[in-house]
């Protein structure tokens, strides 16, 4: 096989007085859509036994994003772009559990994804040595993302102690400013060459701050001691994670290609929520 390199390289650039000043509107956002709805929220229990549990949950899950669209420019190489798995973890806050409507609040995490490509370099525009077409497969992730949920819930009793729920609502995430570069290079046999023959050059949006809808539906099951919860969700981002360019060139024979690459971060989501059971009361 012939030499190959591979370089990446990320750049992440923090603006922390946009993202203070950011924090303090959606606050405030928040409170003054959220309060006078929990104030008019239904106060009777529907599901007493539900009030037997905590409003904090634990949540964990893995997440499938959506795979980049690319949008070429001139040329005729391309590549396929995959789906990316991810993972979210973090806390809610269910204002309301016992009644049928309620509101959620937390925070998420995440690892936001760069890219997931897998290309193909024909034989005509590489080094004999190859014996043929030559495939590879490269990923990258980004630094972590946190997110603000704030959502209304309808939740269904099915039996004595399962019910079903159905989710919609924002989030507002958290994911500083920053870009990202890779570059592909293959080198001739004698070492005496080496050229750059696909590259990837993108950036995340200005704005640190980004908005998107969730829709979802979810399944509970109360058990002696915690409340499990498994909700299916899928995001919709108001506007891309990673934008940016792809190119080919300085192949052996094929003329560069050039293209847009816009990674959506649209997501489909397996989430699991352990609620605890309250202490009783001495």
């Amino acid at each position: 096989m012939g030499n190959l390199n591979k370089t990446k390289t990320v750049k992440v650039n923090h603006f922390m007085g946009r993202f203070s000043l950011s924090i303090k509107t959606i606050v405030g956002g928040i409170l003054t859509i959220v309060f006078p709805l929990i104030t008019q929220a239904q106060q009777r229990a529907e599901y007493p036994e539900l009030n037997e549990y905590r409003k904090w949950e634990f949540v964990a899950g893995p997440v499938l994003y959506n795979r980049a669209t690319l949008t070429p420019q001139f040329g005729n190489y391309t590549f396929k772009n995959k789906p990316i798995l991810g993972f979210n973890a973090g806390f809610v806050y269910d204002f309301h559990p016992d009644a049928k409507w309620s509101f959620i609040t937390g925070l998420y995490c995440a690892i936001e994804p760069v890219y997931n490509v897998q290309f193909t370099l024909k034989e005509i525009d590489i080094y004999d040595y190859f014996g043929g077409d030559y495939t590879d497969h490269v990923k990258m992730y980004s630094i972590l993302s946190f997110s603000f949920p704030l959502l209304l819930r309808l939740n269904i009793q099915l039996g004595n102690r399962t019910f079903i729920s159905f989710l919609t609502g924002f989030k507002a995430m958290y994911f500083p400013s920053g870009d990202a570069e890779m570059t592909y290079a293959i080198t001739s046999q004698d070492l005496s060459e080496t050229r750059e023959v696909f590259g990837l050059k993108l950036e995340s949006p200005e704005n640190s701050i980004q908005g998107s809808f969730i829709l979802g539906s979810g399944f509970s099951y109360a058990m002696d001691k915690v409340l499990l919860k498994t909700n299916l969700i899928y995001v919709m981002n108001f506007q891309n994670t990673m934008s940016g360019e792809y190119q080919f060139a300085n192949l052996l024979t094929s003329p560069d290609t050039r293209g847009y690459y816009n990674l959506s971060g649209n997501y489909l989501g397996l989430l699991f929520s352990v609620s605890l059971k309250k202490g009783k009361k001495k």
